[in-house]
């Protein structure tokens, strides 16, 4: 699978833009705040139909229009379109091949993506919502059901939430009553959730730990699912044994529940835990050791839904390669010579030679792409 071309109208900085890709690298270069990152998020956008930069629709249309236009063509057996476009007034609108996608998990899997750029370090040094945000990406584009699934979730946690605000003006007992409800649906859906993201982590800590060793021989990078929602220990992988450790857990929080009034347990508080030779690399590595991991990781990532689906993701490279010392770039370089690659960087001098030979290099200045 690769895109063959990328089509832009009012996104950022571009009042129009259309670029036809090579199926190898392509590398876009020039000065910071010119656009280059615009086009990786483009790409990412109609792979997964949100920004990797956290920014909401509306922060993605150029100032002083009221819509923008994504659209890419892509080539695997046959050629395939994706059209993203959202209007200030209206929702978002996701086309594949002309018809319309009435919720946005029937996009996952249509493109995969991998995006890596310097702020993946905080993989390691933030909090556990951007470690699950990686997970869930990953997991939905193998799976589409896991987004459903995730869905379902949030959803029923919100409404769970707001009875446990609002416990005291429907009396205990019929609070009670009602949260055997929520907890039953949470357990169905999380331990759905669960399972798929046991299966994730077993493989992201194998691919990554290989990936580790080609570049640090002397480390051992190990990652761990961490859940509050099963059983310290429990190893079951079957999804109703999940459901019914789940819903206990749920059944034995609820008087705390009542009292905290929010929810304490549950698959929204998951979380990775990285250890390198067995102490916590949060706390004790240096900076190098986190970026190896982090890039590690994202190696593991690619290598990961090429596994499971057969297919090949595009990489998104935002900005890597001065980040990254001479073995560092040898091993990512040997990772992705059989991916569709793009790359921002602001001197194609900065990109090692063997990286150029069969790259197409667009230069971008001020909202324009010149080849």
């Amino acid at each position: 699978m690769y895109v063959t071309s990328l089509s832009l109208s009012n996104y950022r900085n571009y009042q129009s833009l259309t670029l036809d890709l090579c199926q190898g690298t392509n590398i876009f270069y020039g000065n910071n705040g010119q656009g280059k990152t615009n086009i990786l998020e483009a790409l990412f956008l109609c792979a997964i139909g949100k920004s990797f930069r956290y920014a909401k629709s509306g922060d993605l249309v150029l100032n002083g229009a009221d819509r923008f236009k994504v659209s890419v063509e892509i080539t695997e057996d046959i050629t395939e379109q994706i059209d993203i476009s959202y209007t200030r007034k209206e929702e978002k609108i996701i086309r594949v091949n002309g018809l319309c996608l009435r919720k946005l998990g029937h996009l996952m899997g249509n493109l995969m993506a991998v995006i890596f750029s310097p702020e993946d370090l905080q993989l390691v040094n933030e909090g556990p919502a951007v470690r699950r945000r990686m997970m869930d990406i990953a997991i939905s584009q193998i799976k589409a059901s896991h987004y459903f699934n995730l869905t379902q979730y949030n959803k029923t946690l919100s409404q769970k939430n707001a009875l446990l605000r609002n416990c005291g003006l429907k009396g205990k007992k019929t609070a009670l009553d009602m949260l055997d409800v929520y907890n039953e649906q949470l357990a169905d859906s999380g331990a759905k959730i669960i399972a798929r993201r046991m299966q994730f982590i077993q493989l992201l800590s194998q691919f990554a730990k290989e990936k580790h060793k080609e570049i640090a021989s002397n480390e051992d990078l190990e990652i761990f699912y961490q859940t509050d929602a099963i059983p310290e220990g429990f190893s079951s992988e079957n999804v109703a044994d999940i459901k019914e450790a789940f819903y206990q857990i749920l059944c034995q929080k609820k008087e705390k529940e009542i009292d905290r009034m929010q929810s304490i347990v549950g698959i929204h508080r998951d979380d990775m835990d990285l250890k390198l030779n067995g102490s916590d690399l949060k706390r004790f590595g240096s900076q190098g050791q986190k970026r190896t991991a982090v890039l590690s990781m994202k190696l593991a990532e690619l290598g990961i839904l090429e596994k499971s689906t057969g297919r090949k993701p595009i990489l998104l490279l935002d900005d890597v390669f001065s980040e990254l010392d001479g073995l560092r770039q040898e091993s990512l370089l040997k990772s992705i010579a059989n991916f569709q690659t793009f790359i921002t960087c602001t001197e194609v001098s900065e990109l090692p030679n063997e990286l150029l030979k069969n790259a197409r290099c667009f230069f971008v200045n001020s909202g324009s792409v010149v080849l």
